[in-house]
């Protein structure tokens, strides 16, 4: 039987509703989406591109490492970004951060909670899980 299991890293916000921070089914984890919550306050971050980028990717490591995984274990990370003008500034944000090579992504402008510049998320493989019982 596969791996199923919910991973609630308590170096990361708790879900606001009804989802999991991360979940993994046999090797794949999939990372929820990450804004940048002030671990002070536990509202939205305000500050910048760079710092809600950095501060939702200190999240996503924090989960990562819950469940055992780091950045170079990620296939692929979304971005949500609250405007398509805010892309180059995030990019370099995101590349300081992520190490190479980068995991592919996709990058796209939605509509975020109130005061959310960008939102993260990512699908990573578990390292040493087992694969029996998947099709080859």
């Amino acid at each position: 039987m596969p791996v199923n299991r919910v991973i609630e890293s308590p170096n990361a916000p708790a879900p606001v509703g009804s989802y999991s921070q991360a979940k993994q089914i046999g090797q794949f984890l999939q990372v929820s989406g990450q804004i940048p919550i002030d671990p002070q306050t536990g509202g939205i971050l305000r500050g910048s591109v760079t710092e809600q980028v950095a501060q939702a990717l200190a999240q996503i490591d924090a989960i990562l490492a819950h469940a055992g995984a780091a950045w170079s274990d990620v296939l692929i990370s979304r971005i949500y970004l609250s405007t398509d003008q805010d892309f180059d500034e995030f990019d370099a944000a995101y590349a300081r951060h992520v190490p190479q090579p980068y995991p592919a992504r996709v990058t796209v402008g939605a509509e975020l909670a109130p005061g959310a510049l960008v939102e993260i998320e990512a699908l990573a493989v578990i390292p040493g899980t087992a694969t029996s019982g998947l099709p080859a």
